[in-house]
Order: C-alpha cells, then sequence, then structure tokens
C-alpha cells in the first residue's frame, strides 16, 4: 500500500508539472504573439527562446519565430526556425515568398531564400496531392493572398491619390472574394479539411470572418459549419470566432470570448459582454480552445473569469441599466424631447443581448411616429436600424412591418425596400 501511495504521489506531482508547463508556455506564446503582430522583434524573440526551452513550437509558431528573426537580421535562426516550419507541415508557399518580414533574407541570402522558397512549393505539391479539392484550394489561398498584398500596399502608401485608387481595388477585391465564398458554400457547404487543407478552410473563414457587412450570408456559412461539428474536419476555433462575430453582430453577447472591445488609439482593451461569463472556460475547454486568461494576453490585456454570483449580478445590473435607459426613452418621447428619446435609446442599443426583439420593434415604431413629425433624417434612419436589426436576426415578416401604420414614413427609404423585397 505504501509503495502504491508514491506512486500516485509521483504520477500527480508529474501531472501537475507538465500542467504548469504548458501553461507556462501557452503564457510565453500569447506574448509573444502579441508582440510578433506589433513587430517588436526584439521582445518577440525573447519570449519565443524561453518558450522553446519547454517546448518544440508547431509549424505556425516556428513560422512566426523565423520572421521575427529575420526583422531582427539574424538570418541563420530565421532560416533555422523557417525549416523546422516546413518540416513540421508549413503549407503555405505563395504566402511565403510574399511575406514582407522576410525582406531582409530575400535580399541578403537569396540562393538559400530561393532554395527555401523552391522547397516549399515542393512540399506544398506533395501536400495538395493528399487532397480532393486541391484546385479549389489554391484559388481560395490567393484570393486572400492578393486581399492582404492590396491592404500592404495601401499601408506603404503616403499619396492620397494613390491611396484613393487602391481603396477602390481594395473594395472591389472584397465584393470579389465575398461573391466567390458565397458561390463555394452554395455549391459545397463548408467545405472540409480533407478537401481544400486546413490552410484552404482558414482562408475561406477569414473571408466570412471579415463580411460583417452581410450578417446573413455570415449566419448561412456558421449554419454550414455546424454540419461539420464534432468530426475532424472542421476547425473548431475558426467556428467559435464566427459564432461568436455573428451573435455581436446581432447584437447578441457572445459564447467563447472571442471578440474584444479596441480602444480609439486601436489597442485591445477587453472582451466583448459573453453569455453566462462564468462558464466562458468551460465552453472554451470543449473544443479545444485555451482558457480565456492566457487568450487576453494575445491582446495584450488581463482577465480574471468571473464567479457565478459575480456573473449574475452583471448580468442583472445591465439588465436593469438597460431598462431604465429604454423606460427614460420612452418618458421623453411622450414629452416630445425627441432627441433625449434618440439619446436614451442609441445608448440602450449598445448593450448586447440587452434590448429583446419586442424591445428593438417599440423603439423603430417610435421613430417611425417621429420621423413622421420631425424632419430630421436621423429618426427614421435609426427607426431602419431597430428594424435592419430585427431583419438580419430574422424574426420579421412582411405582414408585420405592413400591419404597422407608422412604417408609412419609411416606405420610400430604400433600406426599407430591400427589406420588403427580402422578406415573404
Amino acid at each position: 500500500m505504501k509503495r502504491l501511495y508514491i506512486f500516485c504521489c509521483c504520477f500527480l506531482f508529474l501531472f501537475s508539472a507538465n500542467a504548469q508547463s504548458d501553461s507556462l508556455y501557452q503564457t510565453l506564446i500569447a506574448k509573444a504573439g502579441l508582440l510578433h503582430l506589433q513587430k517588436d522583434y526584439k521582445n518577440a524573440i525573447r519570449y519565443y527562446e524561453q518558450s522553446f526551452q519547454i517546448q518544440k513550437p508547431d509549424a505556425l509558431t516556428a513560422y512566426k519565430a523565423a520572421g521575427m528573426y529575420s526583422l531582427d537580421s539574424n538570418a541563420d535562426l530565421a532560416f533555422h526556425y523557417l525549416q523546422i516550419a516546413l518540416d513540421s507541415g508549413w503549407t503555405e508557399a505563395d504566402w511565403l515568398a510574399f511575406d514582407s518580414y522576410f525582406d531582409y533574407l530575400k535580399k541578403t541570402e537569396q540562393e538559400k531564400w530561393k532554395a527555401t522558397e523552391q522547397e516549399a512549393l515542393a512540399r506544398e505539391e506533395q501536400y495538395a496531392k493528399t487532397l480532393q479539392l486541391p484546385s479549389l484550394r489554391k484559388e481560395i489561398n490567393l484570393m486572400t493572398l492578393r486581399d492582404q498584398q492590396l491592404r500592404y500596399k495601401r499601408a506603404q502608401t503616403n499619396n492620397d491619390s494613390l491611396m484613393a485608387i487602391i481603396d477602390e481595388q481594395i473594395n472591389q477585391s472584397d465584393l470579389s472574394n465575398l461573391n466567390r465564398a458565397k458561390a463555394i458554400i452554395q455549391q459545397y457547404g463548408w467545405i472540409k479539411i480533407s478537401q481544400i487543407g486546413k490552410d484552404g478552410q482558414n482562408n475561406l473563414w477569414l473571408i466570412v470572418q471579415h463580411a460583417d457587412q452581410d450578417v446573413m450570408f455570415q449566419q448561412t456559412a456558421l449554419l454550414a459549419m455546424e454540419k461539420l461539428k464534432g468530426t475532424k474536419e472542421l476547425n473548431m476555433e475558426n467556428y467559435a470566432f464566427l459564432y461568436d462575430r455573428v451573435q455581436c453582430n446581432l447584437n447578441y453577447k457572445q459564447l467563447y470570448g472571442t471578440q474584444v472591445e479596441w480602444t480609439m488609439n486601436g489597442k485591445a482593451a477587453r472582451f466583448r459582454p459573453i453569455k453566462e461569463e462564468n462558464k466562458v472556460n468551460e465552453r472554451r475547454r470543449k473544443i479545444g480552445l485555451q482558457p480565456l486568461e492566457m487568450y487576453a494576453l494575445t491582446y495584450g490585456f488581463s482577465y480574471q473569469q468571473p464567479t457565478t454570483a459575480q456573473a449574475r449580478y452583471n448580468d442583472s445590473a445591465a439588465n436593469a441599466n438597460v431598462q431604465l435607459l429604454m423606460d427614460s426613452a420612452k418618458y421623453f418621447y411622450s414629452k416630445k424631447d425627441f432627441q433625449k428619446s434618440y439619446d436614451y435609446y442609441n445608448t440602450a442599443s449598445t448593450f448586447l443581448s440587452g434590448m429583446s426583439n419586442t424591445d428593438n420593434l417599440d423603439a423603430a415604431i417610435i421613430f417611425s411616429k417621429i420621423g413622421a413629425i420631425d424632419k430630421d433624417e436621423k429618426y427614421k434612419s435609426i427607426s431602419l436600424d431597430f428594424l435592419n436589426l430585427l431583419y438580419a436576426r430574422r424574426t420579421l415578416t412582411k405582414m408585420q412591418l405592413l400591419s404597422q401604420p407608422p412604417f408609412k414614413v419609411l416606405y420610400k427609404e430604400q433600406r426599407w425596400v430591400d427589406m420588403i423585397n427580402g422578406l415573404k
């Protein structure tokens, strides 16, 4: 019995030690990842080196480390980690050829760089042979690559006239990519990893993820993803990101904590509101995501999951705040102080999951009534905002809209026409 006790203690110690090592590794990688995005290569390298003493990097992490060493003009270590990335399964040769992080290697180590590019292409050709739809994968990857090339080109220019031209090119590229993504999903559903690879699926997801102007399409893509849940054919991290993106675009709270709030200076400040936040890490664990405390580090801020009591209190306080704002808006409407009614309702609408569908419809009716009295276009506009949200949530019917007399003031508005034409 004593020997068994000693064995169990040793096992628990090793398990605890391994868990602590993995946690430290993830913490260091998260910090390095943030610095990588900021091109702070000196500090990124420091964290990468510490993490690699604990665990060998995967393909993407090795690739990022190689980029940092290239920015640091360290060709030997840049090529070293590029080789690790290739050996570990890095498959995007076209992206490697474009990546500006490696400009130093391209200029100073031309022969070695050419050899690395050729090796990457050869490995990608072999990888493509294992896929069912390699040509489609190539098309999707090039779509996102061209998109990034345009955005990089825009970031490099200070010429206003040239910037305007590039902006138009970006708009046309975004529209083309969106339309092609719609056609692909309509034809194939959500394409499997075995068909276009992890990189192809990831790049298709990027196009959908950034299509915030068409949340209904995002919902369609999400439903297609749902059919692959529980299989190895779907990147569950991408699913979580798109699920949360759609929820936030529909003015609901997110579920997995993938969406953050940004400050005016472009830095992440906190996570956007999360439904039953005390359970978020459990939800993330079930689909293979790291704890939110760790994920927050990739954005440069700290996080602690609230207790059940704290989460319930936060939800209750937010709901009470929204109700007070709506009550105030209705009060000032009754007093014909339309500006204050506008301000209070506008503020209430910024709370994710704050206003119910009924609340949004009531607000739309109120502002349509105001729009018939006050000629300031903002009142009709905000009425249409509330209706468009309900339209995107797919909770409206044509009969429901046409049965409300106050909405007659909106009949000539293009957004109204588009809604009516899109409803049954």
